[in-house]
């Protein structure tokens, strides 16, 4: 008997059904431009937003996939790189990183096997503050770390001069941080509360002291200290502002400190505590602090208590990782901005709760994800490239290449979880789609997780970046083809997964492994789920 198209089949007992009805349906993820977001309950999961986000970086549109590192250098005595600084003046630019014992300029240095001597050697530590100070007759990078004497850098040479004078028992060694304040030196003592500060526009000379003491009401020491404006940058509202270890944020106003009648506090304001003395940006015309309660933003300390900070943190969406993160460590972190990427770099010290682990802010975006497989300890930027320092003495180049020094790595992207239907109605996903952007054609592969199982599958099979590409700094030279592929292109993968559960998520896998750079990012994404009985 034939069927006849859009006509209900006939039998000689009457009307016959032709197939079942669809039961599966398809269940839409948007691409991950709410970054990486670990917070959110059960019943408000973020549409756009993702549970893992491993070694991509978050953008506008989504997350692209991180480039690879290498070797640039490595310091002689082999030990940990401890923090990394830069000097920049007119047409000099220097990149500078230490060590527990020295001090190594990495701005061209010998290619690793070989090492590099050090610049300036005989100190004890390698947890430098450095600012820059520049007057009428040249630019001075200024390095304290509150055990050597003060480190002075004038663009060519090292120095201890010119000499610090105090009308106390304090020495020069141990000024542990200092910024610049209307064109005045502060500098802060270790483990006192007491601040020092300079003439207007000198680099030496006799030191002025500046107590604190009665305004820190909670104790213990400063820690650390910036310029800060109500406007944009430094405006006709500049402030001063000290930082206690215990959070508390005293406030002045105006340019001599020695005139109680021209400089005078303006308050005493509480966040959680600091996580170290580098770790706090400039963000636009805002401060970013690293505290114990998230990344807290300066301007809103005058308008909000502690306890409503934490609403306001600009880390709120990786609220608990963050939090796990600064219990295991407590101090030591450290914070590079990326100006050229608008990206901020998050890192502290190794620990076996949050291990291997670096922090990544969009600062256009506010959203968040995570870089492993750096073991990095600080960073810094140079001619627009980005450089951090690590184990046995090494400095690295990050996001360049397709490789970490050679060998492969893993980027891991999880979807939030969302419910097939009512909650409370298992579901059983047969097929994952998903949607890339890349200029070549990558291996990928889906998977599917359900009821808040975070675990990400092995992969093997390896993606090489097009080494004939035209773009400029990872086209090959000779090789780079100049009429070859130079924009995105968009790929679709479909592939059959297997998960059932309340809560579903799609998720994807890709091994970078060539000498290019991958230009990948992650899109639209579905998953093809079949309804079952309700939970028990």
């Amino acid at each position: 008997m034939d069927i006849r198209p859009g006509r209900t089949g006939q039998s000689n007992r009457g009307a016959v059904a032709i197939g079942r009805q669809q039961t599966s349906q398809p269940i839409t993820f948007p691409a991950p431009k709410n970054g990486l977001v670990t917070t959110a309950d059960m019943a408000a999961q973020q549409p756009g937003s993702a549970t893992v986000l491993r070694n991509f970086l978050p953008t506008l549109v989504g997350c692209r996939i991180r480039g690879g590192s290498q070797k640039r250098g490595r310091a002689a005595d082999g030990g940990t790189i401890r923090s990394a600084f830069k000097y920049k003046y007119g047409a000099v630019e220097k990149l500078f990183m230490a060590t527990a014992t020295a001090i190594y300029d990495m701005t061209s240095p010998a290619p690793p096997p070989a090492t590099t001597a050090a610049a300036t050697g005989g100190l004890t530590s390698g947890d430098w503050c450095t600012f820059q100070h520049t007057n009428a007759g040249n630019s001075f990078l200024i390095c304290l770390n509150g055990t050597d004497q003060r480190r002075v850098y004038n663009g060519s040479t090292w120095a201890t001069t010119p000499a610090i004078t105090f009308t106390d028992a304090t020495t020069a060694a141990q000024l542990n941080y200092g910024w610049l304040f209307k064109n005045r030196q502060f500098l802060l003592k270790n483990a006192t509360l007491d601040a020092y500060y300079l003439p207007v526009n000198s680099i030496g000379g006799a030191a002025a002291v500046f107590p604190l003491g009665g305004v820190m009401k909670k104790g213990g020491s400063l820690l650390t200290g910036f310029s800060w404006s109500l406007e944009s940058g430094d405006g006709l509202s500049d402030l001063c502002v000290f930082v206690s270890s215990e959070g508390e944020v005293a406030v002045y106003a105006g340019s001599d400190p020695s005139d109680a009648n021209n400089f005078g506090l303006k308050g005493v304001y509480q966040i959680g505590r600091p996580l170290g003395r580098n770790a706090w940006i400039r963000a636009g015309g805002d401060i970013l602090i690293a505290t114990t309660d998230g990344l807290t933003p300066i301007s809103q300390v005058f308008q909000r208590d502690r306890q409503a900070l934490s609403q306001v943190s600009v880390s709120r969406p990786i609220e608990d990782d963050w939090r796990r993160a600064a219990n295991a460590t407590g101090a030591g972190w450290v914070m590079k901005q990326w100006p050229e990427q608008n990206l901020v770099f998050v890192a502290f010290p190794a620990n076996a709760v949050v291990s291997d682990t670096t922090f990544v802010l969009n600062v256009l975006s506010g959203r968040w994800s995570t870089i492993s497989n750096w073991q990095a300890s600080c960073y810094e930027t140079l001619q627009g490239g980005l450089f951090y320092g690590s184990l046995n003495g090494f400095c690295w180049q990050g996001d360049t290449t397709g490789t970490d020094d050679g060998l492969s790595f893993t980027a891991a992207y999880l979807s939030q979880f969302a419910p097939a239907s009512r909650f409370g109605q298992r579901t059983t996903v047969t097929m994952a789609h998903m949607y890339f952007r890349a200029k070549s054609e990558p291996k990928v592969r889906l998977f599917a997780r359900a009821d808040f199982d975070k675990a990400i599958p092995s992969f093997t099979a390896v993606t090489s970046g097009d080494a004939k590409s035209s773009e400029w700094d990872v086209g090959r030279w000779d090789v780079g083809v100049w009429d070859g592929v130079s924009q995105q292109q968009r790929y679709s993968f479909r592939q059959n997964v297997r998960a059932g559960g309340d809560m579903l998520a799609v998720g994807c896998v890709i091994t970078s492994g060539g000498p290019a750079k991958l230009d990948l990012e992650v899109d639209l994404s579905t998953l093809q789920v079949a309804a079952g009985e309700a939970s028990t």
